[in-house]
């Protein structure tokens, strides 16, 4: 089982490193080397948290397998050579992660009336809420959304068609119309019943049908300003710091 383990994280981290090459070539779109590459990280980070388990030492088995000379790529992506360096003192992986996934549960807590909240916004909030671990990464927090979700806290990530990463706080059941508008909203964090109805070529009628619904279901805001226009903010797609600047619905 060991010897098994390790030669399937040997096997990810040099395909993980393959694939970063190829992306740097433009061999891959953007779009297929996060998702893929998101993919290969999870994988090895199961892998070293399987084979730590077994008692063996990550530093020495890269080491060993001149893995650093091999893939550097992929050893910056993930980070794993200076993970241990990075826990606070006394603190074991597992509870580091643990410690990490309870700051995601009340972060999706707090905001789980929006329904989502976009991936990045939502790591913004985790790192706020730990200011005492000094190093926590990006692959971190996605590590720890993950963890949350396999013990079904929370629905997890999920990437919508525009490529805009989000989690969901909430178990969704979006008819295809509600997606599409979300979609539509995701980059900017809100759409108008115009956009709608230019963009996806419907009828005023299903535009303010399916902009309703989504109020009704607490994902959208209806801004009093535009009642001629219909603008329609989303606060899980919008950032902290935009949501703050003023720009709020009445």
């Amino acid at each position: 089982m060991q010897n098994r383990l390790q030669s399937e994280l040997y096997a990810s981290i040099a395909t993980l490193d393959q694939l970063k090459k190829m992306f740097d070539h433009g061999v891959v779109d953007i779009r297929s080397y996060q998702r893929e590459s998101e993919a290969l990280v999870y994988e090895v980070r199961n892998y070293i948290k399987e084979l730590r388990q077994f008692g063996v030492d990550i530093q020495s088995f890269l080491d060993g397998e001149m893995l650093s000379r091999d893939f550097p790529e992929a050893l910056r992506m993930l980070n794993v050579s200076s993970i241990q360096s990075t826990l606070p003192e006394g603190m074991s992986e597992e509870e580091y992660y643990d410690f990490i996934g309870l700051a995601v549960l009340d972060v999706a807590t707090a905001n789980s009336s929006k329904g989502l909240m976009g991936l990045a916004e939502l790591i913004v909030e985790v790192v706020r809420k730990i200011p005492q671990l000094k190093s926590v990464s990006y692959n971190d927090v996605i590590q720890a959304v993950n963890m949350v979700a396999e013990h079904g806290l929370i629905p997890g990530i999920r990437t919508l068609r525009c490529g805009v990463k989000v989690v969901e706080l909430r178990p969704l059941e979006l008819r295809r119309d509600q997606s599409d508008v979300i979609n539509l909203a995701a980059s900017k964090g809100f759409t108008s019943i115009e956009e709608v109805m230019m963009r996806l070529k419907w009828s005023e009628d299903h535009a303010r049908q399916v902009l309703g619904s989504l109020v009704e279901a607490g994902m959208a805001v209806a801004d009093r300003r535009f009642s001629t226009g219909g603008r329609y903010w989303f606060p899980g797609l919008r950032a902290r710091d935009e949501s703050e600047s003023g720009q709020n619905p009445m």
